[in-house]
């Protein structure tokens, strides 16, 4: 079975996705491979911020368990999904496919909750 790095490394892959992260929730990077020329503890620390409070607005609005999360700008998207372990990122150029980066992103939070299913 693939180490949690890989399962990082192997999103950054996908064609239109500039970079990937794993977070955990407080915040701390537990994997990462960023092309960006951002650290790595700024992008985990807005992850974070993003992932921990959009959990608590779909629980406010009854809106069940955060499945993903898109947010969009100029010159690509972020999707998040919760990994239990933490949350896992993916940075895209405008040329993504979104269909193909979300069912890969979706894939690997699985994979990841597998492979991290005793810890934390």
């Amino acid at each position: 079975m693939a180490s949690v790095k890989k399962v990082v490394e192997r999103l950054s892959q996908v064609k239109g996705v500039v970079g990937s992260i794993l977070v955990a929730k407080d915040g701390l990077v537990v994997a990462s491979n960023l092309s960006v020329q951002v650290q790595d503890e700024i992008v985990a620390a807005m992850v974070s911020a993003v992932g921990s409070t959009a959990i608590k607005a779909t629980e406010m609005m009854e809106q069940g368990e955060l499945r993903n999360i898109i947010i969009e700008g100029n010159n690509g998207k972020l999707f998040l999904t919760d990994a239990d372990v933490g949350y896992l990122g993916v940075l895209t150029s405008t040329e993504a496919n979104m269909g193909l980066v979300r069912l890969e992103l979706m894939e690997a939070a699985e994979t990841l909750k597998k492979l991290t299913s005793g810890a934390g």
